[in-house]
C-alpha cells in the first residue's frame, strides 16, 4: 500500500514541477531556507542525524566550522554541499 502512496506522491510533484516549468517558477531548493552558519545542534536537525554524527563529520574535513567564543559553528555552505554530494538519485 505504501508503495501505491509513494508513486501517486512522486506523480504529483512530477505534474507540480512541470507547471512550475510551464509558468517560469524556480523550484525551492532545501539550500534556500538554510541560513549561514549552524551550531552542532542546528546542524544534526537540519542533517536529520545525531550530534554525535555531526562531530564526526567535522572530525573528517566534512563540514567547515569556526569558533564564536566556544562555541563551534558550521558553515550553510558546508552543510549544503555534504547534502548534495550525498544525495540519492
Amino acid at each position: 500500500m505504501t508503495t501505491n502512496i509513494e508513486k501517486k506522491i512522486d506523480e504529483i510533484f512530477s505534474r507540480l514541477d512541470e507547471i512550475e516549468k510551464r509558468v517560469g517558477i524556480q523550484p525551492k531548493k532545501l539550500s534556500d531556507f538554510l541560513e549561514d552558519s549552524y551550531s552542532i545542534k542546528d546542524a544534526s536537525k537540519v542533517l536529520g542525524c545525531s550530534m554525535t554524527k555531526v562531530r564526526q563529520f567535522i572530525k573528517y574535513d566534512f563540514l567547515d566550522t569556526f569558533k564564536v567564543g566556544q562555541k563551534i559553528m558550521i558553515t550553510s555552505e558546508s552543510l549544503k554541499r555534504l547534502i548534495e554530494n550525498n544525495k540519492t538519485k
